[in-house]
């Protein structure tokens, strides 16, 4: 009997079973694809740095090398498994291109390495190592799509040449928010080319299992071995390897818990329309005795079987969507090995979201125990009130828009220059870098020299790093890397304090002040070596804390005087602003020619395309899940739309023919309809603005936080925010209100002299 009524009430009411099945399905695919992307990208993450043999630490190294040094320090230790010192030849990216793409242009420091000896190897698509043969030379993956490179075509080095053999996958420097990529050629070729570069060191470690890595690198500064450049740990290289598609995956997730929470009270308001039909046939159950666990499991029964529906459509369209956006990450990280596993993930995600729209149908479905057999079958009561009809409106219109403005806010703000400032990196027009070089105070100066020369150069402001022993006020010692500088010309976002104005301040990024456990207007002791052996101190206060995400987001920035610092800094960077910002292409292409070409390790580029070589990947991930999120929501409006006015038409039906007996046309009681529906979304509208600025600015907080960017502000595109988002919202609800409303033509004005409508 109960699954002939179903089949009955599936028939009959097809518009409504079609809609509640949407929804459904729309939820588990949204969750379970979220799942799917988070557990996939995980997984090959692990995969290929377990195939890689990533280093638990690696200290990057520019200039001279004690090896019998670097050797005694490991007998002398325990906790280290392998251990190897690989080399890394640094290129002028000016002198490189594939095919007929130039690297000029590109902010990353690029260079030939050899094929690791015992760890960190270099693999090719299906994660195998690769053995590059004399005259090969293997491309890093991230550049394969950018550069739109084909095997077989020419790298030019110079007016060297190198066959591209294939592509790499490098499990420490894939993310592009890793500075460097390392390009694999065959020992004979690096030796060959080796006088076209400069040659850095990465000093690796693969520890024991259960090792602590953090006070490994501690050890590591404290025995003074060789640190003239970045540290990078295990944990860091996942992070990064993870957040370039992390932050989409994130963005994803979060709308299909907005898209759960719109399913939610769409779905209550199906229910409530078909308990509003089902009144009188309710009231005759309960009437000859049918218990209300009865009546209920009736109706839980056929939103069980639409649940079942909904899960097992959404999961085949999440893995159809999944396949398309998870390309890049196949790409990248190749497939997991665990394939079973990340489904078994997807489905449970899925079945997740059908078990709690279900939970929230028994709650809604209570409603028919509360009223009584006479009520029913007199007409008397209902499932809801009618100052409440139009309040689903409201509601889906304020989630919508928040849904649409958090990925979009996210995209505008990470794409707009002063986003820099939240990276620990100056708001300038150009930035110059000098690194790679046997004497980096000289190259500065000159190229000082010829920015103070120039009158087209409205400020600049020069910034070098080199590494410091710390004393901190609990009496331990830490390794630090300190900007000194003007940093009131082209200051940092401060998550708390100000930036250091004398040489008794000091500022620390917030990685930095978590692991020394120091808060502003703490005292730190800064050891300086002068060259001679001696050590000077400065007693320094923090005066802030900034967000940054370079050197693996632990840096700090101070006014040291350091003009008779005989340590040579690990690298200078200059900071310039234009007079005309309509010329800085031209100024940057001026001095990149000037500089970049005809002095290795200087590199000048322009801050919007280094925030684009650094995030540019991101920014186009966010901006397809934002489009896809704007079209979602305008299929979402539109199905709550119509089932939300069949409600009200259906409990206003016989308002509507009194109207009609009365002499009022279709079109004048449509016309009283779409005023109410545009005054409800229009306020849905103007709260789902105010979430998203307030409540999605904190959102998108968490998820950029995780790169590193501390308490940034929402850039607000204005178009796209009170113009865009509104009228695409507007438009959505008109054509359904439309559609929905040529049911009052079919109202005839007879009907409000019968007792009830059926």
């Amino acid at each position: 009997m109960n699954k002939r009524l179903m089949m009955n009430d599936f028939k009959s009411n097809k518009l409504i079973t079609i809609s509640t099945c949407i929804f459904m399905a729309v939820t588990a695919m949204l969750l379970g694809l979220a799942i799917y992307l988070f557990a996939s990208l995980a997984a090959s993450i692990d995969t290929l740095m377990t195939k890689a043999e990533t280093p638990h630490f690696l200290q990057m190294h520019t200039g001279e090398l004690d090896e019998e040094k670097f050797n005694t320090f490991v007998d002398s230790r325990n906790d280290v498994e392998k251990k190897q010192i690989c080399r890394f030849l640094n290129l002028q990216n000016s002198s490189l291109s594939i095919g007929d793409k130039s690297f000029e242009a590109n902010m990353q420091d690029n260079g030939l390495c050899l094929q690791g000896e015992c760890f960190d190897y270099l693999v090719d698509s299906n994660n195998n190592v690769i053995q590059a043969s004399p005259g090969e030379v293997y491309v890093p993956v991230a550049y394969k799509d950018e550069y739109e490179i084909e095997q077989g075509e020419k790298m030019k080095i110079g007016t060297e040449e190198l066959t591209v053999a294939g592509f790499l996958r490098d499990s420490q420097m894939n993310s592009m928010m890793a500075s460097s990529k390392r390009f694999l050629v065959s020992e004979r070729d690096y030796v060959r080319l080796k006088v076209l570069g400069s040659e850095e060191y990465l000093i690796e470690f693969r520890l024991k299992e259960g090792s602590d890595v953090n006070k490994f690198a501690t050890e590591y500064k404290d025995a003074g071995l060789p640190e003239n450049g970045p540290t990078i740990t295990y944990p860091l290289i996942k992070t990064m390897n993870a957040l370039s598609d992390g932050i989409m995956i994130l963005v994803i997730l979060l709308v299909s818990f907005v898209v759960l929470f719109i399913s939610i009270i769409c779905i209550r308001y199906i229910i409530l329309t078909q308990l509003e039909k089902d009144r009188r046939e309710i009231g005759m159950l309960k009437a000859v005795g049918i218990s209300k666990k009865d009546i209920r499991f009736i109706y839980i029964s056929k939103y069980l079987v639409l649940s079942m529906i909904g899960c097992f459509v959404g999961i085949v369209l999440a893995v159809v969507t999944a396949g398309m956006l998870s390309t890049g990450i196949k790409e990248m990280y190749g497939e997991t090995e665990n394939k079973v596993l990340v489904y078994i993930f997807m489905i449970l995600g899925a079945l997740l979201a059908e078990a709690i729209i279900l939970l929230f149908v028994r709650k809604t479905l209570r409603t028919t125990e509360k009223e009584s057999a006479v009520s029913a079958l007199c007409g008397r009561g209902g499932s809801g009130k009618k100052s409440n009809l139009w309040r689903p409106a409201l509601i889906i219109s304020a989630a919508a828009v928040f849904m649409i403005l958090v990925p979009m806010g996210m995209k505008s703000t990470m794409a707009d220059p002063e986003f820099v400032t939240y990276m620990g990196i100056g708001n300038s027009h150009v930035r110059i870098d000098v690194r790679q070089k046997d004497d980096i105070n000289n190259a500065t100066i000159s190229i000082v020299d010829a920015i103070k020369k120039d009158d087209r150069v409205d400020s600049f402001s020069v910034m070098k790093t080199r590494g410091y022993k710390v004393g901190l006020p609990s009496g331990e010692t830490y390794s630090l890397m300190l900007e000194n500088g003007d940093h009131s010309t082209f200051p940092v976002n401060y998550q708390e304090g100000k930036y250091p104005e004398n040489e008794n301040e000091i500022a620390l990024s917030v990685l930095n002040a978590e692991e020394m456990g120091v808060k502003v207007g703490e005292p730190v002791t800064v050891l300086k070596d002068d060259g001679d052996g001696n050590t000077e101190e400065y007693v320094c206060t923090v005066c802030g804390i900034y967000s940054d995400i370079t050197n693996g987001g632990k840096t700090a920035k101070g006014c040291l005087d350091d003009s008779n610092d005989k340590t040579p800094p690990m690298w200078s960077i200059i900071y310039i602003s234009l007079k005309d910002e309509s010329i800085v292409s031209q100024w940057t292409q001026e001095y990149q020619s000037k500089f970049s070409s005809v002095d290795g390790g200087v590199k000048v580029i322009e801050i919007s395309d280094y925030l684009q070589g650094i995030y540019g990947q991101t920014i186009k991930n966010i901006n397809d899940a934002s489009v896809l999120t704007m079209v979602l929501s305008a299929i979402i409006i539109m199905i709550v739309i119509v089932l939300l006015m069949r409600l009200i038409i259906w409990r206003e039906r016989k308002d509507s023919s009194l109207k009609k007996a009365l002499g009022l046309s279709s079109s004048e009681i449509r016309k009283d309809y779409l005023k109410k529906l545009a005054l409800y979304t229009l306020l849905g509208i103007v709260i789902g603005v105010l979430m998203g600025e307030v409540l999605g600015q904190r959102l998108a907080g968490g998820l950029l936080g995780l790169m590193g960017a501390m308490g940034f502000q929402f850039v607000i595109n204005p178009l796209e925010t009170f113009v865009i988002v509104p009228v695409l919202i507007m438009i959505s609800a008109g054509i359904a209100a439309i559609v929905s409303l040529t049911e009052i033509k079919r109202i005839r004005a007879a009907e409000c002299l019968n007792s009830g409508v059926e």
